[in-house]
């Protein structure tokens, strides 16, 4: 019973986040909030540590703002947040299953996975980027799954040490490909946290220089890859090539991930719906569209079993959603709650300018994301308070920027993040020493490097 009660409340929730798009309404965003509520009442055993802080944090300033007096419109643009984030992640679930129902997901990561050495780093970074655009961690977990198959088949003649070398270079290919996905992925939670907390940011504005930049971080992991690569050992492997049939399975990939990206920059372009509403009518548009593809004559009874097996999972989605939830109202509450005025007379009197300020904002992103704070909720916070403070020279694309490159390298380096530990219960390994023992150097050195670059194109007038 109570897990029925759940997946009413997120169908519920749904509807109402479809209906706002095209009526707004404060009563509407209540009962959202109300649907929430009951919906983590029956799913609480499915919380975690990392979802309980801040969604304690997100209560207590509920209060705060109460005991304040700020207006109800405050917060039911807070709830709203809550409800889009929280719907958003739903409805990924829908296209992640309409995803694994298709046989070109398994084709693709066959055809990856089957690469020589020469190419097998950059073919699983790639396949780990394209999986998680559109399946979020549901790629990660297919890629990385067949990785070790095909680990365990084409690798019996290497000597144990050598096996675990492999091991280690191909989860490392697949997260950092996984995390690059914060750079630019409309579908990203990265994009969409930063859009709904700076509501003056455009997607445009952004995303295809972190999208370009993806390019650069792939190759710097590569670089990495070659550079602490085993020397004068290499023993010929008896894998056979690739098919190059499967090879076609990759290129729809990429076609869907276009198809998706374009469908909501148009929609956004040609009509007056803004980044989100558009996002929130094609995904599930894109996911039933895709389902009934792949069934075929079949196509109403498989995509009946896609929406049902997506719908029977939400209940078990309960502390991502209340993490991505929390993220939507604290973006809103923190802003009220807080003494901004004060906090921009302190940052006027310390002559604070916007060189310092990336560099707090990176720091407090990658810090408290190595202690379970989950980067969407500093994001959004950062965002909103940039946004109010108004600090001459640092504009809201500067924010941005500097914001999703370090959300990407902290998000294959944490154990705390869902990223590092999902990786790790797929490969058999700790999450400590698949993030911090494994990709240390990556990360710290692509977050520092990152935020040094955005610094200077700040400072030289580029951001």
């Amino acid at each position: 019973m109570p897990e029925r009660i759940a997946r009413l409340c997120i169908s519920v929730l749904i509807a109402i986040a479809l209906f706002q798009i095209f009526h707004a309404s404060d009563l509407l965003a209540f009962g959202g909030g109300l649907a929430l509520v009951v919906f983590f009442a029956t799913t609480w055993r499915q919380l975690t540590v990392v979802s309980f802080v801040p969604m304690a944090l997100a209560m207590i300033l509920m209060v705060e703002a109460l005991i304040q007096g700020v207006g109800s419109h405050v917060f039911a643009l807070a709830l709203e947040r809550a409800i889009f984030l929280a719907s958003l992640l739903a409805l990924l679930g829908v296209l992640r299953t309409a995803a694994a129902v298709a046989p070109e997901i398994e084709r693709a990561g066959k055809y990856l996975t089957a690469q020589p050495p020469g190419r097998r780093y950059l073919a699983l970074n790639f396949g780990g980027h394209i999986f998680g655009t559109l399946i979020n961690l549901g790629g990660l977990a297919i890629l990385l799954d067949m990785a070790m198959r095909s680990m365990a088949t084409n690798s019996a003649h290497l000597p144990p040490d050598l096996q675990e070398v492999k091991f280690r270079r191909m989860t490392l290919a697949v997260t950092r490909g996984f995390a690059l996905v914060a750079l630019w992925s409309p579908m990203g939670f990265a994009v969409n946290s930063l859009l709904l907390s700076m509501p003056e940011l455009d997607y445009l504005d952004f995303a295809p220089l972190g999208f370009a930049l993806s390019f650069v971080c792939a190759g710097y992991g590569w670089v990495l890859d070659r550079v602490t690569a085993p020397r004068g050992r290499n023993v010929a492997p008896p894998a056979s090539p690739p098919d190059p049939a499967d090879g076609r399975a990759v290129w729809l990939l990429l076609t869907h991930v276009g198809l998706l990206g374009v469908a909501v920059i148009a929609l956004n372009a040609l009509t007056i719906l803004s980044f989100q509403q558009s996002l929130l009518l094609v995904v599930p548009s894109y996911s039933l569209g895709w389902a009934a593809w792949t069934g075929g004559r079949n196509a109403i009874g498989v995509t009946g079993n896609v929406v049902r097996q997506a719908v029977s999972r939400f209940p078990l989605a309960a502390s991502e959603l209340g993490v991505f939830a929390s993220a939507g109202l604290l973006s809103v509450l923190v802003v009220e709650v807080m003494p901004t005025e004060a906090i921009r007379i302190l940052a006027t009197d310390l002559h604070l300018t916007a060189l310092p300020v990336i560099w707090i904002f990176a720091v407090t992103l990658f810090g408290l994301a190595c202690i379970g704070i989950n980067p969407i909720i500093t994001a959004s916070v950062m965002g909103s308070l940039g946004t109010q403070l108004g600090i001459a020279g640092l504009s809201d694309v500067a924010i941005a920027v500097a914001l999703i490159g370090v959300w990407s390298a902290v998000m294959c380096f944490s154990p705390f993040i869902t990223t590092v530990a999902y990786a790790g219960a797929v490969v058999g390994r700790s999450p400590f020493m698949v993030g911090v023992r494994w990709n240390w150097v990556y990360s710290t050195t692509l977050a520092l490097g990152w935020t040094i670059a955005t610094s200077l194109a700040v400072y030289s007038g580029l951001l």
